[in-house]
């Protein structure tokens, strides 16, 4: 017995082995980059943006930041350097300055020296989202399985999230939402598998941490705040009687904030000259003019505004909440969910199977639903809401990225509730590879596809039609524009675009439907099915279990 446990535990540990060289080897597969460590001279050049990893601005600003406390040891930019992270470059007491929260930039500092020592830094800097993706990854398996998945239908679901959706396209380039999306998840996980002073100390540091990251991060990170909030009160029967106590020691906890608050201000201050100054209320740059001074956006306006006879009424952006419409509402929904040019049903259909998942929970009564639907919930009415839903140039819904990870971890619980129905795990197949085939054509082209509204205007003043949805993608696969680092430096050669991106997602399909396979399998053994129990007293074994893994007799039920 002990000589197939033994064997037993170094098949999973092989397994595992083999299934995070999987995800290593397709991330590096598709980071976007090219070889060499560019400066402010070579940045502002086609090979570089337009046709490079740099294409939008807002890779080119967070790169910014980091390239100038690497280089220069400052927040400022340079001229040069304010030129190639224009739009997206603020203009304050005589300095070219950042507009994004610092921490993206500063994280991949580390990614950007390693880069630079193989002549390689902007894929170095790239390849910290891809870091945080796969840590991303985990944390959805261990958060699925602590709500009752199984452990490979938490796999499924996570590997679902990375490669079927567009968080796939972000997990190659330098933004915010995986990071955004880890301290999301990890918040998460403590507040479910712990309930020490050190767990909650840990949820309010990233709860305010999460500020310094993207600054809409406060509102998606409330539903978890709340939830650590409430846990300050514990009740507790006495009989008949409900005693309710306060855990001082969760209240203590809050200081976790204070730190990551400090450095927010700090970071303030040094940039914009005051502590509690919001970079959306410093004057934007449009471009940058050949004598070095800024072309400000409220300029740019104001004559505009004025060729038209309009009187130019300056309502300033000095409050956070003016950047959400409510107005915005109904617009915003279509885009996020049925638009082609943004939305879940032509982008990412497979994660729609979420919301059964969630009604499995539901009617489980399983006190986190509530919790992870408010995480949707806020994702989803903040940027609706927000000033520009479509995410400017994006590839899909960038935006819903977070909520794409709790949908994850709902198809995990779906399949398990349904590991014997052929029907469903076959729709499940169909959708998961059809939006791997989509979002590997985002990760390996580009992300620059602008909004139907955007891409209409650019038709009807050039004469020329406008791709919106991931048909453009198609069309640059064609032109032979694949950004992969991997594919640029080592295997142009050998393989064409369309070899290439064939390749990337018959692997992802293949492995995946082998997992699903193998899961299925599984399912038909006539064997003791192993299953988490947690806080409830077992209907069969009739005692209480927390946090074990229990054999359950064939045909028992939790």
């Amino acid at each position: 017995m002990q000589y197939n446990n033994s064997i037993m535990k170094l098949k999973k540990l092989i397994s595992q082995v083999f299934f995070f060289l999987f995800l290593v080897l397709m991330l590096g597969l598709s980071i976007r980059g090219l070889a060499g460590n560019p400066t402010p001279e070579t940045f502002n050049t086609t090979q570089w943006k337009t046709n490079g990893p740099f294409e939008l601005s807002p890779e080119r600003g967070r790169y910014a930041l980091t390239y100038a406390l690497t280089e220069y040891h400052s927040v400022s930019f340079p001229t040069a350097l304010a030129k190639f992270a224009a739009p997206d470059v603020g203009y304050i007491n005589g300095s070219y300055v950042s507009l994004f929260a610092p921490t993206v930039s500063l994280i991949a500092i580390p990614g950007y020296i390693i880069g630079k020592y193989f002549g390689a830094a902007q894929v170095g800097a790239f390849a910290v989202s891809a870091f945080f993706a796969l840590l991303n990854v985990y944390l959805i398996r261990l958060i699925a399985i602590r709500l009752g998945a199984h452990p490979l239908a938490g796999t499924i679901g996570a590997v679902t999230f990375l490669f079927a959706s567009p968080a796939f396209t972000y997990a190659v380039t330098l933004y915010q939402h995986h990071i955004s999306t880890f301290l999301i998840l990890s918040s998460l996980y403590l507040l479910i598998r712990f309930s020490s002073f050190w767990s909650f100390a840990l949820i309010w540091l990233l709860f305010a941490f999460s500020l310094t990251v993207d600054y809409p991060n406060l509102f998606l990170m409330l539903p978890i705040a709340v939830g650590a909030f409430f846990k300050v009160f514990i009740v507790t029967r006495l009989g008949e009687v409900r005693k309710v106590s306060i855990s001082l020691t969760r209240v203590f906890a809050m200081i976790g904030m204070g730190v990551p608050l400090l450095f927010f201000l700090w970071f303030n201050q040094l940039s914009y000259g005051s502590p509690f100054q919001l970079s959306g209320a410093v004057d934007r740059v449009t471009s940058v003019k050949a004598d070095g001074s800024p072309l400000l956006e409220r300029d740019v306006l104001i004559a505009q505004m004025k060729k038209e006879h309009v009187q130019f009424v300056d309502e300033g952006k000095s409050s956070f909440l003016g950047f959400f419409l409510p107005r915005n509402m109904i617009e915003g929904f279509a885009t996020h969910l049925i638009n082609p040019d943004r939305g879940m049903l032509y982008f990412t259909p497979v994660l729609f199977l979420g919301a059964f998942g969630a009604v499995i929970l539901l009617r489980r009564k399983n006190q986190y639903v509530a919790l992870l639907l408010g995480i949707i919930g806020f994702d989803l009415l903040l940027y609706s809401m927000w000033g520009d839903p479509y995410g400017g140039w994006a590839f899909g819904s960038r935006y819903l990225i977070p909520a794409y990870s709790i949908l994850a971890i709902f198809i995990s619980v779906l399949l398990t509730r349904v590991h014997k129905s052929n029907l469903v795990l076959l729709l499940f197949f169909v959708l998961f590879s059809y939006s791997v085939g989509v979002n590997t054509l985002g990760a390996i082209t580009s992300s620059a596809n602008p909004p139907k509204i955007e891409a209409q205007g650019l038709a009807a003043k050039s004469g020329i039609p406008q791709e919106y949805t991931y048909i453009r993608n198609v069309y640059l696969l064609n032109a032979g524009q694949v950004k992969s680092f991997a594919y640029e430096s080592k295997l142009h050669d050998f393989l064409s675009p369309w070899q290439y991106y064939i390749s990337l997602t018959f692997l992802l399909i293949f492995v995946t439907g082998l997992l699903l396979a193998y899961y299925r399998m599984l399912s038909n053994e006539s064997m003791q099915e192993e299953i988490y129990v947690r806080k409830a007293e077992h209907p069969v074994l009739g005692v209480k279990h927390y946090g074990r893994r229990v054999q359950v007799p064939q045909g028992g039920k939790v």
